[in-house]
Order: structure tokens, then sequence, then C-alpha cells
């Protein structure tokens, strides 16, 4: 598996994490149960660390893609853009999920 198909494979991982931990933190503040605020925090600091791979990736991915038909240089550019600021994003949710 090259890095492309791992950026591909893996990067739903952050998104759907981030989205499951913190729904999983907030019914726990609110049941006031201490076992799924700690699945919700341990959840988002996985997807945070499953981040770090994704953005490594993606350059090589980006390689790949840019000269297939239909594919904007804009648009990866863009996509190269929120993907740094996800990075920066998840790495604080995970230190402060730590």
């Amino acid at each position: 598996m090259d890095a492309t198909h791992a950026h591909l494979l893996l990067n739903h991982v952050p998104i759907l994490g981030s989205i499951f931990g913190v729904v999983l933190l907030i019914v726990g503040m609110v049941l006031k149960n201490k076992t799924l605020e700690i699945t919700g925090l341990s959840t988002i600091l996985l997807a945070a660390l499953f981040t770090i791979p994704v953005y490594l990736t993606g350059e090589e991915a980006e390689h790949v893609v840019e000269h297939l038909k239909g594919v904007s240089e804009f648009q990866l550019e863009e996509h190269e853009e929120h993907a740094e600021l996800s990075l920066w994003l998840m790495v604080a949710s995970g230190l402060f999920a730590l």
C-alpha cells in the first residue's frame, strides 16, 4: 500500500472519530457518566493521532491525482489549506483530551 492508498483509507477516521468523540463526551457530561466521558476523550485523542498520518500522506496523494481529468489545481490548494487548519485543530483537541 502506498501513501495515496493510506491517505484515502485513513482520511475518514479523524472526521468521524472527532464527531463520535464529541457526541460521547457531551452525552457523558449530560448523564454525568465518567465512563462515557473518558471514552469520548479517548476517541478524540485517537482521532487526533490518526490526523497526523493522514496529513503526511496528503502531499503524495496530491501528486497522484493532480494530473487526472476534472481535478482542479485551485480545489487541491483549497483542500490542502483546509487540511492544515484541520491538523492544528485536531492536534489542539487531542492535547486537550489528553
